[in-house]
């Protein structure tokens, strides 16, 4: 494909973005970082918690993800509103988002952005996805609590307690009328032609089928049973020492970073301890100070050294076992064939030194990390 014809269909794509999102605060920043690597639809189907999306955001930035902490930020507003557990296009207003911020257009995301596990959040289910277990709306507590005892009393004998079935009934969490059902129509149909026969009035097999659904939708990812993934909790992850995070920073980071320099105010650019943390332990992406791009080691300085002694240096752009490609300092591209070891690539990585250090963290109870994390949080 010519180059223009990458153009022409890079723009495409932005202008099915823009068309099909809505506008608000944070929209031009989330199109920049995000247009480049993922279609309109596959935001809009993925309609997750704040948490759930902060996870997301998170995984897309460890796996190369570039833009700057305010431009993520300023993501996450943006999609936890118009994109959040609501059915509709805008969910309930959250904190304002600030301004749009400007820069560098995203880099490569690993994957679609994908939910974790959360239930019990606004009265809905757990996960937040395009299946129906998980987007049906879960019914009042006191009718919950009316088919948990129905359940338990009619159906549990060979559906077990925990709907995965026994040697007499089918596993619940698996049936496809379990799945399917909004509100008792497809279950209750099943209900009616039971063998042997169940005496329910319309609205107790109502009241049984919202309390499937409401097992259902804590349900995590990846076929994950419900109950795994604890909901409602806020979790604080500062529970180390800042002081003596202080001591192993002038130890161990204080060699490369600055709390006046690079990292003066960095706790300010992190919309909560987590992210802070995640950013420091994982140190990549081109706006992170604690570490360079990912990718591979795609964009590194790199040193190519000739069969007859001669030298190439510049920055990698492909390396495998039958060619490298580098840029050189001119602009121009090199492209070399490998004879398995011939000729010798090294390629220096930004983050050698991080890496070396992050290994260094691993003791038992990561006190050490807790310790640095506590007092990176200090610094605002």
């Amino acid at each position: 494909m010519t180059k223009p014809c990458l153009l022409f269909c890079a723009a495409i794509c932005s202008v099915a973005f823009a068309q099909q999102w809505p506008d608000g605060a944070g929209k031009k920043t989330t199109l920049q970082l995000c247009s480049q690597c993922h279609k309109p639809d596959v935001i809009q189907e993925h309609r997750q918690s704040r948490d759930d999306w902060r996870a997301s955001i998170q995984k897309m930035i460890s796996a190369g993800a570039e833009g700057t902490p305010e431009q993520f930020s300023v993501v996450l507003e943006y999609v936890s509103r118009y994109f959040g557990p609501a059915a509709g296009a805008t969910s309930a207003p959250l904190a304002q988002a600030p301004p749009d911020a400007t820069g560098p257009p995203g880099g490569r995301g690993g994957q679609a952005f994908g939910g974790g596990g959360r239930g019990g959040q606004g009265g809905r289910g757990g996960r937040r996805g395009g299946f129906t277990q998980f987007t049906r709306p879960l019914a009042s507590q006191d009718v919950l609590a009316r088919g948990k005892a129905l359940y338990e009393t009619n159906c549990a004998s060979c559906h077990a307690p925990d709907l995965r079935g026994s040697p007499t009934g089918v596993s619940l969490l698996r049936s496809l009328p379990s799945l399917s059902d909004q509100h008792g129509e497809i279950i209750g149909a099943e209900v009616a032609k039971h063998t042997p026969r169940l005496t329910l009035i319309e609205a107790d097999t109502v009241a049984v089928a919202e309390y499937i659904h409401g097992v259902l939708a804590t349900a995590g990812g990846q076929g994950s049973p419900p109950g795994r993934n604890p909901v409602g909790l806020n979790l604080n992850i500062l529970v180390g020492d800042p002081k003596a995070g202080q001591i192993y920073f002038a130890k161990a980071c204080a060699k490369c970073h600055s709390v006046t320099g690079d990292l003066k105010g960095l706790a300010a650019k992190y919309p909560d301890p987590r992210s802070l943390q995640n950013a420091w332990v994982s140190g990549s992406g081109n706006s992170n100070p604690f570490g360079g791009r990912g990718g591979g080691g795609a964009g590194n300085p790199v040193t190519v050294t000739m069969p007859d002694g001669r030298k190439l240096q510049g920055k990698l752009v492909r390396k495998d076992d039958f060619i490298v490609v580098l840029t050189l300092p001119d602009g121009s591209r090199q492209a070399i064939a490998r004879d398995g070891d011939v000729p010798k690539v090294e390629v220096k990585d930004p983050n050698e030194a991080h890496k070396k250090m992050v290994l260094a963290l691993d003791d038992p109870e990561n006190k050490n990390m807790h310790d640095v994390t506590a007092y990176l949080a200090t610094l605002k």
